[in-house]
């Protein structure tokens, strides 16, 4: 488990960097259930797909609510959905935002993939929780790419952090520490996803058919 005392002890804006598919909003929801067994705290959150009701929270869909937040841990999960961080235009303005999270004595944690954290964005990160990421796949000269060739544990390779879908690398300025992830069955969303290969009732039976051919073969062979 996940040092929340540690996590969410002062304002502060956190990372959580993974590639597709590799459990980041499991991740967030166990530190959200972890933080209600001992803290009761406010929580606003952007992009989760299911709501979270046992401390007092709110959906936000915009950045100009996220700006009026005030003394609470912000969640925005797909980063690159609510900064459009391709624009140069509004760049300044996004620095803005996350400056404004330390000022309103707020918790903000980003969840995106490795290409989400842009310098700008990564230099404003103050920790970083990992999960299996593609190291090719960050921005060259961000912090965030910095902070993970640091670490020399044997997870880390020329061009996998390869960690389990449960397995997760917690940065907190000073050290590194491996901790393991909770699963919530009601938290997965994609469990009740349809298989994109059905095997055909036909090839089943094929198979059988062919099967029994084949060994009608090998008997006539013998009798022979």
């Amino acid at each position: 488990m996940i040092d929340i005392k540690r996590l969410l002890d002062k304002p502060k804006v956190v990372s959580v960097v993974a590639d597709v598919n590799q459990g980041k909003s499991m991740l967030l929801y166990d530190i959200l259930e972890n933080a209600c067994k001992e803290y009761n705290y406010n929580l606003y959150y952007y992009g989760l797909r299911l709501d979270f009701d046992k401390v007092n929270s709110q959906r936000i869909y915009s950045i100009a609510e996220l700006e009026d937040i005030r003394d609470s841990v912000i969640i925005v999960d797909e980063l690159s959905s609510l900064f459009d961080m391709d624009n140069r235009k509004i760049r300044k303005s996004i620095e803005n935002t996350l400056r404004l999270i330390n000022h309103n004595n707020n918790i903000l944690i980003l969840c995106g993939v490795p290409e989400n954290f842009k310098k700008f964005i990564a230099a404003k990160v103050d920790m970083v929780i990992y999960k299996k990421c593609t190291l090719a796949d960050f921005v060259n000269g961000s912090v965030v790419k910095q902070r993970l060739l640091n670490y020399n544990g044997y997870e880390r390779g020329t061009e996998l952090l390869n960690l389990l879908i449960d397995e997760a690398i917690f940065y907190d300025g000073k050290h590194y520490k491996k901790f393991n992830v909770k699963y919530y069955a009601k938290y997965d969303t994609k469990k009740s996803n349809q298989e994109i290969l059905r095997l055909r009732k036909s090839s089943k039976k094929s198979s059988i058919k062919c099967g029994n051919n084949v060994h009608n073969k090998e008997i006539k062979k013998e009798v022979i």
